[in-house]
């Protein structure tokens, strides 16, 4: 039987070139919204301007609505159960008209800075804060339910804007 001298060597290239894991739940969480945020922008940016008013029926969000929807709400959650407050410029009045907003330039825009904002916020709590008791729309949890809630949100929603790009004859940009 021939010695295995190359056995170290492979296993010091796939440590190197394996990339690094996070380090906890926080960062898990941060990195999937962040990788969602850039579905989401991938998709409003190949999405044609006439199809933003698109809707699957009456009374249904349209596509610029569902995407403001999500900006909204990854900005506004974070404030409503965690007492972090959005980036500048984003008033509290704003999430209450947030989903007129159908400039396509403008949703991209609140797009990245809602991903980007939710997941810091998720990066930057520590493991006693996701202990926090919090009421979530009527329902005792703790800050770890909060943050589950925007993550399963962020997910939900971006199935019906890949559905509604569909719908419209968009293929979503990193399926192809």
């Amino acid at each position: 039987m021939r010695p295995l001298r190359w056995l170290p060597a492979l296993a010091l290239s796939v440590l190197v070139a394996a990339p690094a894991a996070a380090q906890s739940f926080q960062e898990e969480v941060a990195i999937d919204l962040r990788a969602v945020g850039e579905k989401y922008v991938s998709l409003a940016e190949a999405m044609p301007v006439d199809a933003y008013d698109w809707r699957p029926g009456e009374g249904v969000r349209s596509v610029s609505e569902v995407f403001m929807h999500i900006a909204a709400a990854n900005m506004g959650l974070p404030a409503n159960f965690m007492q972090v407050m959005p980036p500048a410029g984003y008033a509290q009045d704003w999430f209450g008209s947030a989903e007129q907003i159908a400039d396509k330039a403008e949703i991209v825009g609140h797009l990245e800075t809602a991903f980007e904002h939710v997941a810091a916020t998720i990066e930057g709590l520590t493991d006693e804060q996701l202990t926090t008791s919090v009421n979530v729309f009527g329902r005792e949890t703790t800050w770890l339910g909060a943050v589950l809630l925007i993550q399963t949100h962020s997910h939900e929603h971006l199935g019906q804007a890949i559905a509604y790009a569909r719908t419209n004859g968009v293929v979503p940009p990193w399926s192809m």
